[in-house]
């Protein structure tokens, strides 16, 4: 396993923010990052047109750095480039980050620093940990990631903040080797946290600065629900009794009172019938799932 680091940027229409971006790459340790892969996702506004051209002139400068750029033919979403970039990298240790420059290039080099030279690889991921606010990110950010921290702790025991920061480490051959678990949207980060964890793979966070967006987000309405959705099919995929324990404790409960109420007074009601056949249905999806479950 050799120890330099592939970096993988996705871009689409980020043309505001390149010029910036590459001068603060300048920064970058490249005695341990060695390739730089950028992955233009079907940008409109002549991203990839500018990201050519100052590959080019970063050449110039850098000689000890591969500078790669790959192009989707369409719009793939966030994670389908990161996994095509991760596809076509070199080296065994990948890096992640956004070019919008809300994480900081002095952040990547620390934590590129702790992934190789002081735990000399032993981690199979660091993530950058991040303090998430009103002031540098959006109220419905916020709920999202609330709402996902606490339910995926209370699956896997843990008090983690921060499951999709965008500025991360791993190991390559892991992140292969389950990456069909993973979103292709904007969820592959906290997807990647997840199934990581439940991989008992050694996971460590690290502090860093994180700053407010400039210019326009890309995350929708729809995006949002749709990365709820993609994060709980995960959970119950992983941890199916933790889902649905907390959902059939309070109806069985309701049942038996309904029940003593019915036998009280002689009279089996159809709402305590209901309830009979809605527990019944919940024990047979717990035994189906207990079976494959040891399957998988």
């Amino acid at each position: 396993m050799n120890s330099k680091i592939s970096l993988i940027i996705p871009v689409f229409n980020e043309y505001g923010e390149i010029e910036n971006f590459f001068n603060d790459l300048k920064k970058c340790n490249f005695e341990i990052i060695n390739e730089i892969i950028f992955v233009n996702d079907c940008s409109t506004d002549n991203s990839l047109e500018l990201i050519q051209k100052k590959i080019n002139e970063f050449k110039n400068l850098f000689t000890n750095v591969n500078l790669i750029v790959f192009s989707n033919l369409k719009n793939r979403g966030y994670g389908f480039s990161i996994k095509k970039g991760v596809f076509n990298s070199k080296n065994d240790s990948i890096a992640i980050i956004d070019l919008d420059r809300t994480y900081k290039i002095d952040d990547l080099n620390t934590i590129s620093n702790e992934f190789v030279n002081i735990h000399k690889l032993q981690f199979d991921l660091i993530i950058g940990q991040r303090k998430i606010d009103n002031s540098n990110t959006s109220r419905l950010k916020i709920i999202g990631k609330t709402i996902v921290n606490r339910i995926a702790n209370f699956c896997f025991n843990e008090k983690i903040i921060d499951y999709n920061s965008g500025l991360r480490i791993f190991n390559k051959n892991k992140f292969i080797k389950h990456n069909h678990m993973m979103s292709n949207r904007f969820s592959l980060t906290t997807s990647m946290t997840i199934t990581f964890l439940n991989e008992n793979y050694d996971i460590k966070f690290h502090k860093i600065n994180y700053g407010e967006r400039l210019g326009e987000s890309k995350l929708g309405f729809k995006d949002f629900f749709r990365f709820i959705y993609t994060i709980f099919s995960l959970l119950f995929y992983y941890k199916p009794l933790k889902i649905i324990l907390p959902l059939f404790v309070p109806s069985f409960l309701v049942f038996s009172l309904f029940l003593i109420q019915d036998i009280y007074y002689k009279d089996i009601t159809d709402k305590t019938v209901l309830l009979f056949n809605f527990n019944f249905l919940i024990i047979i999806l717990i035994f189906l799932i207990d079976r494959i479950n040891k399957f998988k």
